[in-house]
């Protein structure tokens, strides 16, 4: 029954209806925003989800089907990021988590700290920040890769369709990522012999 409204919604949008494209594009909403987090940093994101709404509204009409609408959003924010980074032309890793707890998604506030002992805050700050440090030594596409499956949940079919590329260069990324990810880790003095990730 889902799908079938997914589809009607697709249908519509495709026919010009705003309100089943802002349904359609809401829907997909956070996970574009976290493309284009991991590609060009908080600062830029919304800006970069600005432009992939334009496109997609204008690309609609032409949009096929095969693949997902969360999909075919996640491309499109990815290469509207890209695009945004090569009119920027200096490209800096974008810091992929914050500890402020004003972004979107931050589940740290939800969290009683008077349940957590001292030493196990300081232990979780270090751990996030070797995390970040290590995903900002990988290069775009293996941090994005990375982050659209662990962060995002999207599936294998989904990242390729989100990043233009085949499956299997999908699961290279991943591969080769987890690997560079678990050495610059071990490096930093983080044990990941748990096998969380």
């Amino acid at each position: 029954m889902v799908e079938k409204v997914s589809n009607e919604l697709v249908e519509h949008a495709r026919g010009g209806d705003m309100d089943a494209f802002l349904q359609l594009f809401e829907e997909a909403r956070p996970v574009v925003y976290s493309v284009a987090c991991r590609l060009v940093g908080l600062d830029e994101a919304e800006d970069v989800v600005m432009e992939t709404y334009l496109k997609a509204w204008k690309s609609m009409p032409g949009f096929s089907g095969r693949s997902s609408t969360r999909a075919w959003l996640c491309r499109i924010a990815h290469n509207c990021a890209v695009d945004w980074l090569r009119r920027r032309r200096t490209v800096e890793p974008p810091a992929v988590y914050r500890d402020d707890g004003d972004e979107p998604g931050d589940m740290s506030s939800m969290a009683d700290p008077a349940q957590r002992l001292p030493r196990d805050l300081v232990a979780d700050r270090e751990l996030q920040e070797g995390i970040d440090t290590a995903l900002n030594r990988l290069t775009p596409e293996y941090r994005s890769t990375l982050m659209l499956r662990f962060a995002d949940g999207l599936s294998y079919s989904e990242i390729a369709a989100a990043t233009g590329v085949s499956i299997g260069t999908v699961m290279s990324r991943l591969f080769n990522g987890r690997r560079k990810m678990m050495k610059a880790l071990n490096e930093a003095g983080i044990n990941t012999a748990g096998g969380w990730l």
